[in-house]
């Protein structure tokens, strides 16, 4: 990632995983809360990451009235789903979209974004979200890869 901001964001986030290393020991009650606290950061991120890979494209690829129109616009972005990541690629040059589409089906990437975002609203929500330590680490992985061929498709 080449964002400061969103750099800074993946090297905490990276740390608290580590950090879950230590918990183990402790019961698993604390290892799920701990879990869910991840899934939320964890989707946090990538809500951040989506809307400052676009605005950092905006910036450079145009004049100060339109940057700070499509800022504005990216900056309401919530939850992005992959439906919702797609449509915003897409919404820049179509290629776009369909590529990232096509390279978020590859290896469940698509579907890591989404497992984050589906248990994010169900933590919200107070329901039960199975989620665990070792599977937000694994659609973290995922997800960077999407974030990261979003970045290199805008810097092109």
């Amino acid at each position: 990632m080449n964002n400061p901001e969103t750099n800074r964001q993946l090297q905490k986030l990276n740390d608290l995983i580590r950090k879950t290393e230590e918990l183990r020991e402790l019961s698993v009650e604390i290892q799920t809360h701990w879990a869910k606290y991840l899934c939320v950061y964890t989707a946090g991120f990538i809500e951040n990451a989506v809307k400052e890979i676009f605005t950092d494209f905006v910036k450079r690829a145009s004049s100060t009235p339109v940057e700070n129109y499509a800022s504005s616009v990216l900056q309401k972005i919530q939850n992005p789903k992959m439906n919702l990541i797609i449509q915003t690629a897409r919404a820049f040059k179509k290629s776009w979209g369909y590529n990232v589409e096509n390279f978020a089906k590859e290896d469940n990437r698509g579907d890591a974004v989404d497992s984050i975002m589906q248990n994010r609203h169900l933590i919200a929500h107070g329901k039960y979200s199975g989620i665990t330590v070792a599977r937000v680490s694994q659609y973290l992985e995922k997800a960077l890869e999407v974030l990261e061929y979003i970045e290199t498709q805008c810097k092109n």
